[in-house]
């Protein structure tokens, strides 16, 4: 009896086992989110300051730069970019890419798919890319407008020849880093994003000066949508396939439960100038813990900048910690008040400074006058001296 029931048990237990494993895919879309479970084989998680949540990739070359591995395709939606790195199908159409200073390159997620989402460099020798940092923000009316006056460096460009910019293996034809600096101050600046049939549209640079510099044939593909990652590619015929999952999906993003870490130092990004991912339920809610409430009651704490009166009133300025305080009376013409405004200020502090004030004026100091000398002339002496002798003479 008793070994019955522990087979009965054990068949029980096996088949509870069976039907609760989650199936060997790395694509399974749980409560994790689509980003997050899809993304967190290839790189870490991090949780910024203001409960944003970012990625940042491992593993990477020396001197890796996003949008670096990969090929344009001209289509129907513009500049394509088919990226050779295993998580490109979803961080190079969504999101943008930040240099942070201690973090390195950091991932702002977004729900908002296009081609590519590039800042464009051209003239009429090269042509060169470089991600979007978090501050670009898209409109459909407008398209691209930045909310922070951020320009990327140089360095972190990609230049290459016009007969070079469709071909697979574009990384072998960049310019080399010493010219960056040189070709980077001659070109034009460029981004040019439209709106059509629920998608945003990267023309970047006209696809027909392209050709005429470049000399070469470029075909255009059509995009179609695929709800499977691993189907992304090249199509029957002039077709590309571009993992586009419904903003619904992504807008379910769930990161309780999940190894988000900690950012150790604050980010150089200023997320207050970020806007993109607002919308999107990609932003974690901050815990109330201890260290956020203190935060908090500093920033409520921390005084308000005042400005001074501008009418033209005579009324002395005084910041807000110091309106209370009786007015200092100031009169230059007592002498003796600065002493005793020094013994009051010694005895009590709080107390207001006497002033002396004399019933009468004082009275001009007498000036004395040196006494009055006569001098004789000198001819007169010598007469007076010769009638003394004459006279002496004759006696």
């Amino acid at each position: 009896m008793k070994r019955i029931l522990i087979i009965v048990i054990a068949v029980v237990f096996s088949s509870f086992v069976k039907t609760n494993a989650a199936p060997a895919n790395n694509f399974q879309y749980d409560g994790g989110g689509i980003f997050y479970s899809a993304l967190a084989p290839y790189g870490t998680w991090i949780e910024l300051n203001d409960g944003v949540v970012v990625w940042r990739p491992l593993h990477l070359q020396v001197g890796w730069v996003p949008y670096r591995n990969g090929q344009w395709i001209w289509t129907s939606d513009g500049w394509y970019w088919d990226s050779y790195d295993p998580f490109g199908y979803i961080v190079f159409h969504y999101g943008r890419w930040y240099y942070d200073n201690y973090y390195g390159w950091i991932w702002v997620p977004d729900n908002v798919w296009a081609p590519a989402w590039v800042q464009w460099r051209y003239d009429n020798d090269y042509i060169g890319w470089a991600p979007l940092p978090p501050y670009a923000s898209f409109s459909i009316g407008i398209g691209i407008h930045f909310t922070h006056n951020y320009v990327t460096p140089y360095r972190y460009w990609h230049f290459v020849r016009y007969r070079y910019m469709c071909d697979s293996h574009v990384y072998n034809y960049f310019a080399p880093e010493r010219e960056k600096y040189r070709i980077y101050s001659v070109t034009r600046f460029r981004t040019n994003y439209g709106y059509s049939n629920g998608r945003v549209i990267n023309r970047g640079v006209n696809v027909d000066f392209v050709r005429q510099r470049g000399g070469s044939r470029i075909v255009e593909r059509s995009i179609e949508r695929v709800d499977n990652p691993r189907n992304t590619g090249f199509g029957r015929g002039n077709v590309v396939r571009a993992y586009i999952p419904p903003k619904e999906q992504i807008s379910r993003e769930n990161f309780r439960n999940q190894d988000i870490r900690r950012g150790i130092k604050p980010s150089s990004l200023d997320i207050s100038r970020v806007e993109i991912g607002r919308n999107s339920g990609l932003r974690r809610e901050v815990n109330n813990s201890r260290d956020n409430q203190i935060r908090r009651q500093e920033n409520i704490n921390r005084p308000n900048r005042e400005v001074a009166p501008r009418n033209n009133s005579r009324e002395i300025y005084r910041p807000q910690e110091r309106r209370n305080e009786a007015p200092q009376i100031r009169k230059e013409s007592n002498r003796n008040y600065r002493n005793d405004r020094i013994e009051n200020n010694n005895g009590n502090r709080n107390t207001k400074p006497e002033v002396r004030r004399e019933s009468q004026p004082r009275r001009a100091p007498e000036v004395r006058r040196a006494p009055e000398t006569r001098r004789e002339s000198r001819g007169n002496s010598n007469r007076n001296d010769k009638r003394e002798s004459n006279n002496n003479r004759r006696r």
